[in-house]
């Protein structure tokens, strides 16, 4: 057989074949993850997919090459790929760089786009506010939004493989979170969303420990109910998570920044408890003073029942006092409100734990035993002789421990 014609088309498909593979990539890379929020996941892939592919190019550089022999220039070939090989690199490099620097450029306008709406909601047009909401990038919706404009995190910018690096929205004051989430009530979005945003405002409200702010909270959240509602008012929508703000039960994190005053404030504002033991322990537990329970059990009749007849509920709210009492004595100029509120809750049904690995007794001597403070003064003695007569019905008549001295220096 006649040896094929000599020609330089090897050559050059040789010197092209390894910055075209580079260049197909890259520009798959930056249609699969221009954007700055693409998923790590995603990325990952891209990569697998690079090396895939480079894989593929070299089974198509090694039929280059016998092609190259069959014409004449196999050495030519062999020296254009090399070439191209050198060249890849610099064009991934280069290529890589652009990408980045795109998704760069998207996260900062993201991230423009959120300050400039903090600006919108100082304006207090409420149309405004709206639009500017909903022309945030990716659409996040208005309780996403409203979790950003509390300090939390944004957008994000992640860079390929293993680095993620999260922006920030501006911390607004809560009388604009309020302003913005009423924007979001008077317009069209679904009720859904509208009672996700205000949870979003309300957990703001109890990590500030403003508690005051319930009363114009509430006013908005009996906007999104399609008719008035009975007194008490209760939470009824289901939480939901949006960005990190984690929500959960909006009550049980009010309780815990604002303890007695968290629930004076909530029955205040009209609010309730929902039916069941949930919040109600939750509430139970936070009580402080003797007042706040006798409001309590005036507001919702099921937390004198849940007392009465819930042994383990009467046994949270005793051994939830039990487990700061010493530190509320050694606080308070009169100790004696500390012991008149154990024994409320008693009269009211409670009893003390007296079975487990640690009892109310126990809990309460332990904590006491532990004090740094070695003298008391006998308004606080006679208040300890009373908390110990309920939480310690066995030893009633028993000697309180004695204080541990504290160690000489």
């Amino acid at each position: 057989m006649p040896a094929p014609p000599r020609s330089n088309a090897p050559t050059w498909i040789a010197l092209a074949l390894a910055p075209l593979a580079s260049a197909l990539w890259l520009a798959w890379a930056a249609y699969r993850v221009g954007n700055a929020e693409a998923d790590t996941g995603l990325a990952y892939d891209t990569v697998l997919q690079g090396i895939a592919g480079a894989a593929v190019a070299g089974v198509a550089a090694l039929a280059v090459l016998l092609w190259a022999g069959r014409r004449g220039h196999a050495g030519h070939a062999l020296l254009a790929l090399i070439a191209g090989l050198a060249l890849s690199p610099l064009l991934l490099w280069f290529g890589l760089g652009a990408v980045l620097s795109s998704r760069r450029d998207d996260f900062e306008r993201r991230q423009q786009q959120v300050m400039a709406l903090s600006a919108t909601i100082r304006g207090g047009d409420a149309a405004r506010i709206r639009a500017a909401i909903d022309a945030l990038p990716d659409r996040p919706g208005p309780a996403r939004t409203l979790c950003m404009l509390q300090g939390r995190e944004s957008y994000r910018l992640v860079k390929w493989l293993w680095v993620d690096e999260h922006g920030y929205g501006p911390n607004l004051p809560s009388d604009e979170l309020l302003a913005a989430a009423a924007a979001v009530i008077d317009g069209p979005a679904s009720v859904q969303d509208k009672q996700a945003s205000l949870r979003v405002v309300l957990r703001a409200l109890a990590d500030r420990g403003e508690a005051q702010r319930l009363r114009a909270w509430t006013a908005l959240w009996r906007r999104t109910l399609p008719q008035p509602a009975p007194q008490p008012l209760r939470l009824s929508a289901q939480a939901e998570e949006y960005g990190d703000c984690t929500l959960g039960d909006p009550l049980e994190r009010v309780l815990r920044e604002s303890r007695d005053d968290g629930v004076r404030a909530w029955l205040d504002a009209g609010l309730g408890f929902e039916p069941g033991r949930g919040q109600a322990i939750v509430a139970l537990r936070a009580l402080r003073r003797t007042d706040t329970l006798r409001a309590l059990l005036a507001a919702d009749p099921q937390f004198a029942a849940l007392l009465r007849e819930d042994r383990d509920a009467g046994e949270d709210a005793l051994s939830a006092q039990a487990d700061s009492l010493s530190a509320a004595l050694d606080a308070s100029p009169q100790p004696a409100q500390q012991a008149e509120l154990v024994e409320a809750l008693r009269a009211a049904g409670a009893r003390p734990r007296e079975i487990g690995p640690v009892t109310s007794c126990e809990l309460f001597d332990n904590n006491e035993q532990r004090r740094a403070q070695p003298h008391d003064t006998p308004a606080r003695q006679a208040a300890v002789q009373r908390i110990r007569a309920v939480l310690c019905p066995g030893a009633a008549n028993a000697p309180a421990p004695k204080p541990r001295k504290p160690a000489a220096a």
